[in-house]
This record gives structure tokens, sequence and C-alpha cells, in this order.
């Protein structure tokens, strides 16, 4: 039988997953950029990257 676990995740997990988020997004970004897709898929990875750096730095400015 299963745990259950909170569903509330750690914060060191939560940010671990917010660069991963962000490292992936950055890199698609650049990548349609460079591969010269559609500008509307450059610009929807451009904002979820802007998203998770927002995040991670509302999460910066909370712990402080």
């Amino acid at each position: 039988m299963m745990n259950e676990t909170n569903s509330a995740q750690s914060p060191s997990h939560r940010r671990a997953l917010l660069w991963s988020a962000l490292v992936v997004s950055a890199v698609a970004n650049a990548g349609t950029s460079i591969a010269g897709l559609s500008p509307y898929i450059s610009i929807a990875f451009g904002a979820l990257t802007f998203m998770f750096g927002m995040a991670l730095f509302v999460e910066r400015r909370q712990k402080s």
C-alpha cells in the first residue's frame, strides 16, 4: 500500500522543477528560433520562459 504524501512540495523540490522547466523552455525557444519555425511557437516558449523566471523570482523574494 502506498503512503499518503502531502500535496505541497518542498521548496527545494519546487525550485529544482522550476529551474529545469526554465532551462528546457529557454532551449526550446532558442531551437524554434534557430530552426525558423513559426514565430508563434517561439513566442509561446518565450512566454513560458518568462513565466518560469518570474516564478523563481517570486519564490526568492518570498524567502527573504
